[in-house]
């Protein structure tokens, strides 16, 4: 739908990230305006935030909206499970921050829709003492909690990562961003996908088959949160802030982190 590419401000020195989408029709400029919509009305720390907004119309017939965006240095999720394993703390920090955005984009009526490790950006900060932290981009295809009632002609999002209401296309609920964010924490444990294989099958196996946890590679109390994320039924499902609550929780349980 974009690309995006590495640009730079020169009034104000400083490097940027500019969204530029592709297409130049109608459709295509409504969904950049959905996308403007949903990051205008967000302000936190968890979130990419929008520097400035237009549209390229220098080709008449082909115009090009874009945005401009804080520029995130780092790397994501799904690189990072490709280069080492994570510590349980490490996965227990990432989700613990993806929730705690979950929990704020969902009390401003947003469903993100695409909670992928393609879509979690791992930011260092570069200074001695501090962590990398999770930061959640791609609010392409999210919708607000009042529209997500009515049923898309399309099914959107990407097929590892969908959940079960998304794959029967299903009016959606915040649940929906729950169960997603439970298949990535299960896949920071597993370092493969739960429902691989072709999109179709993929997303269809989902609609009968729990996700495999492997005792031996998820321990608890993350085997059993995970469980409840994944629940096929959206009701069962726990609210982002009370899986950011149990992660707080696990955590604290977890040794201390060593200064060096």
């Amino acid at each position: 739908m974009a690309s995006v590419f590495r640009g730079r401000d020169e009034y104000l020195g400083r490097d940027v990230a500019i969204k530029v989408f592709s297409g130049g029709n109608e459709e295509h400029v409504e969904t950049y305006r959905a996308e403007l919509r949903m990051l205008a009305g967000l302000s936190h720390h968890g979130v990419v935030s929008i520097v400035d907004a237009g549209v390229d119309t220098s080709a008449p017939d082909d115009p090009r909206p874009f945005l401009v965006m804080q520029l995130v240095r780092g790397t994501t999720l799904r690189d990072r499970l490709a280069e080492r394993a994570l510590s349980v703390r490490e996965i227990g920090e990432f989700a613990y921050e993806v929730a705690e955005t979950l929990e704020y984009i969902h009390a401003n009526g947003v469903i993100h829709r695409d909670i992928t490790p393609s879509n979690v950006m791992i930011v260092n900060y570069g200074t001695q003492y501090s962590r990398e932290r999770a930061v959640l981009t791609d609010f392409g295809i999210a919708v607000s909690t009042e529209s997500s009632v009515f049923q898309s002609e399309n099914i959107t999002g990407t097929p590892a990562y969908l959940s079960p209401e998304q794959v029967r296309n299903l009016p959606l609920t915040t649940a929906s961003d729950i169960y997603s964010l439970g298949l990535v924490m299960l896949e920071c444990f597993t370092r493969t996908r739960a429902f691989p294989g072709i999109p179709v099958a993929s997303a269809m196996a989902r609609l009968n088959t729990a996700p495999a946890m492997p005792p031996e590679t998820v321990p608890e109390p993350w085997r059993s949160l995970i469980d409840r994320m994944t629940a096929r039924d959206p009701g069962r499902r726990p609210s982002a802030a009370e899986v950011e609550g149990e992660l707080r929780e696990a955590l604290r349980e977890l040794r201390p982190r060593r200064r060096s």
